[in-house]
């Protein structure tokens, strides 16, 4: 049981996986990182950094509205970037659930759905694994007091495979695994995704706290295996199309050169 909630937690472990789990991190010309200075004071470790993705420029640290549903209330993109912000912030969750994220990726992506050029960083749904649970006296009166204010309850289990939810759009249940808001991601199209993780609440025991690290570092693990495999798809998919297409070239030469 979450300590703070009445959804079912089952099937967690202390260990989390190995560190040969993870691939190394390699940087690319289009999306890479780097420290543009670093403070001089002794036992300061603060720094300031630059990540540059395919739409644009993020230095850090740096101010990050967001956008729940791909919108920023009372204030438009171009006010925004008259205002210096540089990255967006979009809930997969909530465009999951509405309007779906196969309709922002037939939509051409989250930049063109809402008319955006610069940088999005897209959420997994793990924050939703708390705020849409149920509040209890041991959350405190603040938090139980919003959640009778209207913040309905729908997360309804927490498991090794991922998490359950029930719409609040429509009641109809979601499953949201790893696997899956790496795809929902995918479709949305966001320039920085983040695995699915589980934030627990502040006033559970270590014991709970340290399982709730381990599951969220192998949900980290199977985003990732995931990940690489839709990139190793893709490049497969490239060589085969560069291929045909040389193949094709070869035939009609010959056709056409033929006496």
């Amino acid at each position: 049981m979450l300590a703070a909630c009445s959804c079912a937690t089952v099937g967690l472990s202390l260990e989390p996986p190995p560190a040969s789990t993870f691939p190394p991190y390699t940087p690319r010309d289009y999306f890479k990182f780097e420290v543009t200075h670093e403070s001089k004071k002794p036992g300061s470790r603060a720094r300031l950094g630059r990540i540059h993705t395919p739409h644009g420029i993020i230095d850090t640290p740096g101010f990050v509205p967001v956008g729940t549903s791909a919108a920023l209330k009372g204030v438009t993109d171009e006010q925004a970037v008259a205002a210096g912000v540089q990255l967006m912030f979009c809930n997969t969750y909530h465009l999951m659930v509405h309007p779906g994220s196969e309709v922002v990726a037939a939509a051409g992506g989250l930049h063109r759905y809402m008319g955006r050029s610069g940088p999005i960083i897209t959420d997994s749904g793990g924050f939703q694994v708390f705020s849409l649970a149920p509040k209890t006296d041991a959350d405190g009166p603040e938090l139980k007091a919003r959640s009778k204010s209207g913040n309905q309850a729908t997360l309804t289990s927490v498991n090794e495979k991922g998490v359950k939810f029930r719409s609040y759009f429509d009641s109809t249940e979601i499953v949201l695994t790893p696997e899956s808001s790496v795809l929902a991601q995918k479709d949305l199209g966001g320039d920085i995704i983040i695995p699915l993780d589980e934030l627990p609440p502040y006033h559970i025991t270590r014991e709970r706290l340290e399982q709730s690290v381990a599951l969220s570092h192998r949900w980290r693990a199977l985003a990732l295996a995931l990940a690489l495999a839709l990139t190793l798809a893709l490049t497969l998919a490239l060589a085969l199309a560069l291929n045909l297409a040389l193949a094709l070239t070869f035939i009609l030469t010959r056709t056409l050169t033929r006496p």
